[in-house]
């Protein structure tokens, strides 16, 4: 009989108490796995649609002096390298300041020659120092002077650069 017993006892014990149903105890784990990807799916969407403004560099020098031509512009020609510190200053504070994207784009065909990867074309333009900036019309030979160095203020990386341009422009007319 207390063997009956115990296992009256056992029975009881493993039976669900009549407030709480099995269903409700599946609905918890559920609901957080449900908020969770509700979270995960917020945090993709913020960093796919967050853009990191810079300036929309042309990083294959044929094409960009191409649509150089397409377009009748000049070409900014930007060559660094990514392991020098003031390369690395220019990504950071210039490239995407606002100020200076609105200014190269609208002004040039940006082309950005990594020279690690396109090592001829530096020797090409006799490149020693890095960063150097030429500005070119794609129709013509004629080369602006080197701009040489780290620029680290936006307004002034544009006031040389207009230099340049201007100065190239006199020069076709």
């Amino acid at each position: 009989m207390a063997e009956k017993e115990f296992n009256n006892h056992d029975a009881h014990a493993q039976q669900v108490p009549e407030n709480i149903s099995p269903s409700s105890e599946k609905k918890q784990p559920r609901a957080l796995w449900l908020l969770f990807l509700v979270f995960v799916v917020f945090i993709a969407i913020v960093f796919v649609t967050q853009r990191r403004d810079t300036i929309d560099w042309v990083e294959d020098y044929e094409a960009g002096v191409n649509l150089a031509k397409q377009q009748n512009k000049p070409v900014l020609l930007a060559f660094h390298k990514r392991n020098i510190s003031f390369c690395q200053v220019m990504e950071q504070h210039v490239y995407n300041n606002s100020e200076a994207i609105k200014y190269v784009e609208a002004n040039f065909v940006p082309i950005l020659i990594d020279v690690d990867k396109q090592p001829e074309i530096a020797k090409q333009y006799n490149i020693n120092y890095y960063p150097t900036y030429y500005v070119k019309y794609p129709h013509s030979d004629e080369l602006s002077e080197p701009l040489v160095g780290c620029h680290p203020r936006p307004s002034l990386f544009i006031e040389r650069i207009d230099h340049l341009l201007n100065k190239i422009k006199q020069s076709n007319k």
